[in-house]
């Protein structure tokens, strides 16, 4: 939807954080004669008033609200969507989505693209709303989108990537199939799809789509310590300061992006040589009386949690401090890794989903402490593991039950670690 269908129109906008607040001031700029609402969640009716609604990406899209207001004829849009319509024609938007890992895959791209002396900016899901960005005279936008934000998309990325597929945000999708739809939205209309060879939920669901495959032995893929261009060496993968396979698999995206660009995977070593990780992911915050604290409080799904245990072990004792909002995920695979290394590992569990996950554990022989708040659970886990250990903050679970958003909880743990 352009500038120009905007006039003269009423126009209410759901959600007043940073996209709502990005969506008002872009609209008071292009549009003055558009009439600006904000609807508040007490209100809802007021959409009925409204001929274009704005939501922001937090509300779901399946919402009774959002179906009734359609049916009457409001007009439901996003302010992604404005920026793809509103973009300037030789702005190139790379959009990155995925289950795990987009938030730092999106980063790395941009600060390589920089490397390269390319003209980018950040925005999307990580931080600055895609409308803030509309007038940019960037060459590159590199542009995280969320499961929210792909699955009402009608523009189209020159890009696409889609990282990986895991189960997800039930309560806002209302099931997995449609979580995984969602997703797929963004990379139907993105006009070059990237996608992951090696993810099987990915697999599954693409054969339809033509796109061009990372972590496929004929394109960008690791063999041996080393990121290889088909059948020629780039540069080994430590060069990546980031632990864990699952990071150089997503920077094999990165490298699959800066191919097609036309740009050279080669000269990305030096790039990714001063990349620094994102907070809360994997995020080694300090050693206190001989203990290691790691924060990877981003985790919320089961798989992300393995993938964290997995890029830390080095053979030292680890206590896996675990348990969130419960979202129907299945523990199975998780609590078979533990008990794997169940010499090595321990366990320390959160509300909501920590009491199922600690049955499933001590059904297992795995060692475990139970609690409701994170000071103690930090101070058992201080309890269970010896010098030269490890406390891992990994979740496997969304933070909503007990704090606002990933970020607290990760301060929080910090905070009681002392560091």
């Amino acid at each position: 939807m352009y500038w120009h269908n905007l006039e003269h129109k009423k126009i209410g906008i759901w959600g007043m954080g940073k996209e709502g607040q990005a969506a008002w001031k872009a609209l008071s700029d292009h549009c003055p004669t558009a009439q600006l609402l904000t609807i508040e969640e007490a209100n809802t009716s007021d959409i009925l008033k409204c001929d274009i609604l704005i939501k922001s990406p937090g509300i779901s899209l399946y919402r009774s609200e959002i179906r009734k207001a359609v049916q009457q004829g409001v007009i439901v849009t996003s302010g992604t969507n404005l920026f793809f319509a509103n973009k300037k024609e030789t702005t190139c938007v790379i959009a990155i989505t995925g289950t795990k890992g987009k938030s730092t895959t999106s980063a790395l791209l941009a600060h390589t693209l920089k490397h390269l002396n390319q003209s980018v900016v950040l925005g999307g899901n990580i931080g600055v709303p895609l409308l803030d960005l509309v007038d940019t005279n960037a060459d590159y936008v590199v542009a995280e989108m969320s499961s929210y934000q792909c699955a009402d998309l009608t523009g189209h990325p020159d890009i696409g990537v889609l990282l990986n597929l895991y189960p997800e945000h039930l309560q806002w999708h209302g099931t997995h199939k449609q979580y995984y739809n969602d997703k797929l939205n963004m990379i139907r209309l993105a006009k070059q799809p990237i996608l992951n060879a090696t993810n099987d939920q990915t697999s599954q669901l693409t054969s339809d789509i033509d796109a061009v495959y990372f972590n496929a032995q004929s394109r960008i893929h690791i063999k041996n310590g080393w990121f290889y261009n088909g059948g020629f060496p780039l540069f080994p993968i430590s060069e990546l300061p980031l632990p864990g396979l699952h990071n150089a698999e997503d920077a094999c995206a990165v490298l699959t992006v800066i191919d097609i660009l036309g740009l050279q995977p080669a000269a990305c070593a030096e790039a990714f040589k001063t990349f620094h990780a994102l907070p809360h992911r994997l995020q080694t915050i300090g050693c206190r009386n001989g203990i290691t604290y790691i924060d990877d409080s981003i985790s919320t799904t089961p798989e992300t949690a393995i993938a964290a245990l997995k890029a830390i072990d080095k053979g030292q004792p680890i206590t896996l401090i675990a348990g969130g909002l419960d979202r129907g995920q299945d523990y199975t695979a998780l609590v078979a890794y533990l008990a794997e290394h169940k010499d090595q590992m321990r366990l320390v569990t959160l509300p909501d989903t920590g009491t199922k996950l600690a049955h499933m554990a001590q059904t297992a022989g795995i060692e475990t402490g139970i609690t409701s708040e994170m000071p103690t659970a930090v101070n058992i886990a201080q309890h269970l593991t010896p010098n030269g250990g490890t406390i891992l903050l990994s979740p496997a679970a969304p933070s909503y039950n007990l704090y606002t958003n990933f970020e607290e909880r990760g301060d929080d743990f910090k905070h009681w670690a002392g560091l």
